[in-house]
């Protein structure tokens, strides 16, 4: 089974970085929107089952939008990938059903992990 990762950030260069990075991991597929309403339309379309997403987006707080993006996908993972780092974002974001929480600025390689080790837990089940 291939692990479905949905890249959800406004820059540019932090979805094509990402991007470039986790596309060589096997068991993978990489997709991107720059909105909360591409990343809506994207896990709609089943693009996910892993959703990377920044809590600060042109059209509006990612965090009140976790619950509706579950729903979509039940069993989609979400790590939240910010550099708008604070107690109240990070328990928000878990509250809400965030699976994990990262700082950009320091938590880089942490979120690279978690997705490597996604992808061979995705590679292991039987399609």
């Amino acid at each position: 089974m291939t692990l479905k990762v949905l890249i959800v950030d406004d820059s540019e260069l932090i979805r094509a970085s990402l991007a470039s990075l986790l596309e060589p991991i096997q068991s993978i597929a990489v997709h991107t929107a720059a909105t909360l309403a591409q990343a809506l339309e994207s896990v709609r379309r089943g693009l996910a089952t892993l959703l990377i997403l920044d809590v600060h987006l042109p059209d509006g707080n990612a965090i009140q939008s976790i619950r509706t993006l579950k729903q979509l996908a039940p069993g989609m993972q979400i790590a939240m990938f910010t550099n708008d780092v604070n107690e109240f974002n990070r328990k928000k974001s878990l509250g809400a059903g965030a699976d994990w929480f990262f700082d950009k600025s320091t938590e880089f390689e942490d979120l690279l992990d978690v997705v490597r080790k996604q992808a061979a837990l995705s590679s292991t089940i039987p399609t």
